[in-house]
């Protein structure tokens, strides 16, 4: 499988629960520098790293979505939060990962920003909410800023 998009992946009312929480301002965003190296800042929320559940939404929201993309074994989930910027601003080509797994993209809302994936051909992946963007984790992929709304949130997933 090079990648595939699953439309709809969440019931809606579960999907419309967790995008409330992610867009309200009670949700602990984190600062981060970079998002590959030395290109541009983002915000992230952490549901699960370092074999360690990070956050108190993973049991309800993440793991049923897990079951969902049968997966055995997480590596990391977390949100990633992309504020709007006046010109659209790529990140560098990256893999999540340096060992073979999977990676999905939940996209929580609409807009103008994408994913590029970089194989034999570069593909671009629009942004549509409760579509899933499921690849390879060694297909090199990047993000791509919005400049029609004010947050780009994605749910990346890293898993066997």
């Amino acid at each position: 499988m090079e990648h595939k998009i699953i439309k709809n992946f969440l019931q809606k009312d579960l999907f419309l629960e967790l995008k409330e929480i992610l867009m309200s301002d009670s949700i602990a965003w984190y600062w981060k520098p970079y998002m590959t190296t030395n290109d541009s800042y983002f915000f992230n929320h952490c549901f699960f790293s370092k074999n360690t559940v990070q956050s108190s939404l993973y049991n309800s929201f993440i793991i049923p979505m897990l079951n969902s993309l049968n997966c055995k074994s997480v590596s990391e989930v977390r949100a990633n939060l992309m504020l709007k910027k006046e010109k659209q601003y790529r990140s560098n080509f990256h893999v999540d990962r340096d060992y073979p797994c999977k990676t999905a993209i939940l996209y929580m809302n609409t807009c103008n920003g994408y994913t590029i994936l970089k194989k034999d051909k570069k593909i671009k992946v629009n942004c549509i909410e409760n579509n899933i963007l499921i690849f390879d984790s060694q297909i090199e992929h990047a993000g791509v800023s919005q400049t029609d709304v004010d947050r780009r949130i994605v749910i990346n997933f890293n898993y066997f």
